[in-house]
């Protein structure tokens, strides 16, 4: 598309201050009485052979403002990232592929409130070009308002509360059901989470982070040079967390085993449902060869459950 020679005229008043030590040592060129032609100097050929101007297409066609005007006055956007395209039996289109954007999904549908929230769900492909830059991210097309990742979920408890006594409990029957509760959550954010990132074909750069006690540094805690120089890589042992994730997995089969149709014999799908469910749903897009999917399709009880949850949510998504 674009030629490696380049033509280029210069002023005769650039000529006439910069170019005279070249002429004395080649023959004089043709000129006019304006404007003189010379080659492209060489090492502008060269510069651009090795970094050719690329023009990239535009990401999105359309502002996303504008692609949430078609909400109603009352409803909010959720940007999500994009689903999963590997089939599964448990597989919805209408979900998404991250752990961190499908819990935030099933927390609007699952939330036992007095009115159903509207909420519509939109893909973005590149988180880093997201409004924020984080994903899952809420626009409020009323108020021209952007609510951030770390913000949402505290936006949700106080716009829509929950119904019934017992909010402080997030819906669960007693304080010793609230308390399982929340072991469970560290079980599955501690063990089944890091488990599920090691898995994937590479980690995110924050990876090291979920764990209690931050993996030694790869370049060891002696070495002298910066950490702007060696990097912040880590010393992890990704078989040993995918190990754990496999056995926080049958630790979650137990649980749910022993309980009624939601987690800890909550009346209604609560939000500790919507951290296991999102986090076993991910799970089923490993080929069939990974570890964590070996070991969830061997326990029907999970399978079960996750088309429990996922079925209730899409009632409330289509009411």
């Amino acid at each position: 598309m674009y030629s490696r020679s380049l033509c280029i005229t210069y002023p005769r008043l650039y000529r006439t201050t910069h170019t005279m030590a070249a002429e004395t040592a080649q023959q004089p060129v043709t000129s006019t009485s304006t404007s003189t032609l010379w080659t492209a100097p060489t090492w502008i050929k060269s510069f651009y052979s090795k970094f050719p101007l690329v023009v990239l297409e535009q990401e999105d066609e359309l502002d996303w403002k504008i692609r949430a005007r078609d909400q109603s006055p009352q409803g909010c956007v959720l940007w999500i990232h994009p689903s999963s395209q590997s089939a599964h039996p448990h597989q919805r289109r209408w979900l998404s592929s991250s752990p961190a954007s499908l819990r935030t999904q099933l927390l609007f549908l699952l939330r036992d409130t007095a009115a159903t929230v509207p909420v519509t769900f939109r893909e973005w492909s590149n988180e880093d070009s997201a409004p924020g830059g984080t994903l899952p991210a809420l626009h409020l097309p009323s108020q021209d308002r952007l609510i951030p990742t770390d913000e949402v979920r505290g936006w949700l408890e106080g716009t829509y509360p929950l119904k019934g006594k017992g909010k402080e409990l997030q819906g669960l029957p007693s304080q010793e059901a609230y308390d399982r509760a929340l072991a469970l959550s560290q079980l599955i954010l501690g063990h089944l989470l890091p488990a599920y990132l090691a898995s994937l074909p590479s980690q995110p750069s924050d990876f090291h982070l979920l764990f209690p006690v931050p993996p030694p540094l790869l370049a060891g805690l002696t070495t002298p040079l910066p950490a702007s120089l060696t990097g912040d890589r880590r010393d992890i042992d990704l078989e040993e967390v995918v190990r754990k994730g496999v056995e926080a997995i049958e630790a979650v089969e137990v649980i749910l085993s022993e309980q009624g149709e939601w987690a800890f014999g909550a009346k209604h799908p609560t939000s500790l449902d919507a951290l296991i469910a999102s986090h076993l749903y991910v799970v089923y897009s490993f080929p069939p060869i990974s570890a964590l999917r070996s070991a969830i399709e061997s326990k029907p009880v999970l399978g079960e459950y996750i088309d429990r949850v996922l079925d209730y949510a899409e009632d409330r998504l289509h009411k």
